[in-house]
């Protein structure tokens, strides 16, 4: 096993236990979802193929009131409470850092979910039990945010960095607690 590949976001969702709403607002993330499943095909010949064309909702919890967790479409897991929403999938941090196509069908997909819940704001980030234990206790987006700073430091910058060729400001090395802040009304 590897360092998962995660994406928090804050949200504007009404209610989040609203199951309908979620669901409704993600369905204009599925096609992105959809298209990331199908890179995996693409790309790994041993890749079982995802039973999932949509977004679900997993019962609730009773011993968690306050989170909801989704599947969706390409094996992206969802937990939404009150304040924050993360996004864990089954890609590795190392490669989404190393690899660009693989980045992109996971941006897409990411920014394409954090759009459709309203997010002003996306970070992503390798695991980290700080951050999940604050966001399973509820608190916002922010103070996951200010958590990842404390913990690594200020974000690199933005995710499209590692496109550029070295010699002209792109990665050359990145350590694997490197994470990167963008602005999702403003774009990348």
């Amino acid at each position: 096993m590897g360092v998962r590949i995660n994406m928090l976001i804050d949200h504007d969702l009404a209610d989040f236990r609203d199951v309908g709403e979620v669901l409704a607002r993600l369905h204009a993330a599925s096609g992105a979802a959809r298209s990331l499943e199908e890179f995996w095909r693409a790309t790994e010949p041993d890749h079982l193929p995802d039973p999932l064309r949509s977004w679900e909702a997993d019962p609730e919890n009773p011993r968690r009131p306050g989170l909801r967790t989704f599947n969706g479409p390409g094996r992206l897991f969802l937990t939404v409470t009150a304040a924050a929403m993360q996004v864990r999938c089954g890609g590795r941090w190392r490669a989404l850092v190393a690899d660009e196509p693989l980045r992109r069908a996971h941006l897409d997909a990411f920014r394409s979910i954090a759009r459709g819940l309203g997010a002003g704001f996306l970070a992503l980030h390798a695991d980290s039990d700080d951050v999940d234990e604050l966001l399973r206790d509820g608190r916002p987006a922010w103070e996951c945010v200010l958590r990842m700073e404390s913990l690594w430091g200020p974000p690199e910058r933005g995710v499209e960095w590692l496109d550029a060729e070295p010699g002209e400001g792109g990665a050359t090395w990145l350590p694997s607690h490197a994470w990167f802040l963008e602005d999702v009304q403003g774009g990348p």
